[in-house]
């Protein structure tokens, strides 16, 4: 039997406590800030409550709020829509100690806040890739909307931008400085080649691949050095960090469509396979300490999470196939009418996992707690998990 908490949030004209500065529109409890290092952390959209979100015929014009929760208590809401520069696009929501960070393009300039008041604004509009915060900074890799290259920004601030690079999309922290890898093409008297970068502290330095590399999947800084998912002549697959190569191995007779690092202190590769004979995809997680896991044939994984070299993985239902909560080497069935919205979805504090679920049917959300369900009364979808 799933046991079910019901956690409320009210609207900000329902709120008697706590603080609320009508100049902005901003509600903040009386909890807001005052949570501990183990607290879970959940940001989800907030519509009227006969508004029908999935529709969501009226984007831009409705009356739309974030609602960021700790420990499924209410603790700051953020009105939503062009007038508040704050976005309803669920890839544009992130949550960083504890902390709600929005960013947002009118298609001139970006802006960056957190918690609802803006802490950078830009010429010019950019997506961002992916974000980390380091010492109270905000460090973030972005591509512009409309063209090619990247930047590195820091609080906004530009510092380093390759009109040409395409960076790998992983930021990690490694003695005291944030460090992301990058490639970029260069014309060379054999023709144009691509070389390979690492970045620490805004410091670009190129590095050396072997020669005998024919492509290089993804790219990322593990432990202060430059790891790798390649294919060599003879094998592909392979893992390449800090002088080791190991195969990354997956169904043989099945072709290789990507490879790419899960976003984790912990080396894992998520290998998407195509079958030549039906053309469905599946996903593999590889780790070093714990192999392959295979999930199922022919469905694609929605949301990963790793931690200590443990896989814990979510299959959205589709096709008439139940949705699937893998949290180790043990499966849980979704609920019935729900489902992953976001990547971001999915957390883990000591043994309990944590997966966020919104409901295609309009009913409120849901956290997925080792099988518990506690409520999250808000009219829209969970959009991220920490």
């Amino acid at each position: 039997m799933i046991a079910a908490a019901v956690l409320c949030s009210c609207g900000l004209e329902q709120v008697d406590e706590g603080t609320y500065p009508f100049s902005d529109g901003i509600w903040k409890g009386p909890s807001y800030g005052k949570h501990l290092s183990g607290t879970v952390y959940a940001a989800g959209l907030d519509y009227p409550a006969a508004y029908d979100w999935r529709a969501d015929t009226e984007k831009g014009k409705v009356k739309c709020s974030m609602v960021l929760f700790a420990d499924g208590i209410p603790v700051l809401k953020v009105p939503v829509g062009d007038a508040h520069e704050v976005s309803s696009d669920m890839g544009r929501h992130r949550i960083r100690a504890g902390n709600l960070y929005t960013d947002y393009t009118d298609g001139k300039v970006t802006v960056l806040k957190r918690d609802g008041k803006e802490i950078a604004r830009y010429d010019g509009a950019e997506d961002i890739i992916c974000m980390e915060v380091h010492d109270g900074k905000v460090h973030s890799l972005s591509r512009p909307s409309d063209g090619e290259g990247f930047r590195y920004r820091v609080d906004g601030r530009l510092v380093l931008e390759r009109s040409g690079g395409a960076p790998y999309p992983h930021l990690t922290v490694h003695q005291d400085s944030v460090r992301f890898c990058f490639s970029q093409s260069q014309r060379t008297a054999e023709g144009t080649q691509l070389r390979y970068y690492h970045v620490a502290g805004g410091v670009v330095r190129q590095m050396e691949v072997p020669a005998e590399i024919s492509h290089v999947w993804d790219m990322m800084m593990s432990d202060g050095k430059v790891a790798m998912v390649v294919s060599l002549p003879d094998r592909s697959p392979v893992l390449m960090h800090d002088g080791r190569e190991e195969y990354v191995e997956y169904l043989g007779r099945q072709k290789v469509v990507s490879c790419t690092f899960c976003d984790s202190e912990y080396l894992c590769v998520c290998v998407r396979c195509r079958y030549s004979g039906d053309n469905l995809m599946s996903d593999i997680l590889w780790t070093a300490d714990d192999g392959w896991n295979m999930y199922r044939i022919g469905r694609t994984l929605a949301c990963v999470h790793v931690d200590e070299g443990r896989c814990n993985a979510v299959i959205n239902p589709s096709d008439g196939r139940d949705g699937i909560i893998f949290s180790g080497r043990t499966a849980s069935f979704i609920p019935q009418g729900y489902s992953v919205f976001s990547k971001e979805c999915m957390t883990r504090r000591d043994s309990v996992l944590y997966v966020g679920l919104s409901s295609a049917a309009g009913v409120p959300p849901v956290i997925w707690r080792n099988g518990v369900l506690d409520t999250l009364r808000i009219n829209g979808p969970l959009t991220c998990l920490r």
